[in-house]
């Protein structure tokens, strides 16, 4: 006893009403029995109606071909759904667009991540020279570098500070 794959499932509910159950037993080699069970779980009626507006005509024999090798067809491996439609990926063509465009999310992240790491990067620049600017004001006035300093000798009133330099 062979599982019914989700293609099968599609096609009985595409095919059904247009073929009746012996036409849709033949096109999906399946027992008869099969696709009535098959018919009644999916809630899919096998009484034949008209197909392409003229009553009582049946499918020509190349959808019937089509209909074959699609529900023999390997199914996509990410979602076992439908029938491998991308050569080059051996996906469906509907996974194959979400695999695509989770690729590329992910490159935009690494960009902006990028982009990240730069900013930071160009801010710790930034403080680092900033501190070094300080840090060599700071030396510069403690060595008395050229530069006129006040110094406060014992003096309570700042204009009582001499000037040195």
């Amino acid at each position: 006893m062979r599982p019914w794959t989700h293609a099968e499932e599609e096609a009985l509910r595409i095919l059904a009403p247009r073929l009746g159950g012996k036409a849709c037993a033949a096109t999906l080699d399946r027992s008869l029995k099969s696709v009535e069970r098959k018919a009644a779980q999916l809630g899919v009626s096998l009484r034949r109606k008209s197909c392409g507006g003229i009553p009582g005509e049946t499918c020509g024999p190349a959808v019937l071909k089509r209909v074959r090798e699609l529900s023999q067809a390997q199914l996509c491996p990410a979602c076992a759904k439908r029938p491998v439609g991308v050569k080059t990926t051996g996906l469906c063509g509907h996974c194959h667009f979400e695999h695509l465009t989770l690729a590329h999310e992910e490159e935009i992240a690494k960009a902006d991540a990028q982009l990240a790491l730069w900013a930071a990067r160009s801010k710790l620049l930034r403080r680092r020279r900033k501190l070094a600017e300080v840090h060599e004001a700071l030396v510069a006035a403690e060595t008395g570098g050229g530069a006129v300093t006040m110094v406060a000798e014992d003096a309570t009133d700042p204009r009582e500070a001499t000037c040195t330099g």
